[in-house]
């Protein structure tokens, strides 16, 4: 088998599950463990608890910044 960088669920490493892409950059939601999320957004990132949660505040700061997302 090659050398090959592991993807992040076979590291164990934190990836976005969740994004938006914007004219104004993405907007990425990645799973920390224990319910809790990491948020990141063009020069913001914030940590939520909560999966209901992350995604609402995702959600928004895309909305804010003019991006669209699925229903």
């Amino acid at each position: 088998m090659p050398n090959r960088k592991p993807e992040p669920w076979e590291s164990g490493a934190a990836a976005p599950f969740l994004w938006i892409e914007t004219a104004q950059g993405n907007f990425e939601m990645s799973a920390l463990g224990e319910d809790r999320f990491r948020i990141t957004a063009p020069g913001h990132e914030q940590l939520v608890t909560g999966l209901e949660e992350a995604e609402r505040t995702t959600e928004a700061l895309a909305e804010q910044a003019g991006g669209a997302f699925p229903p």
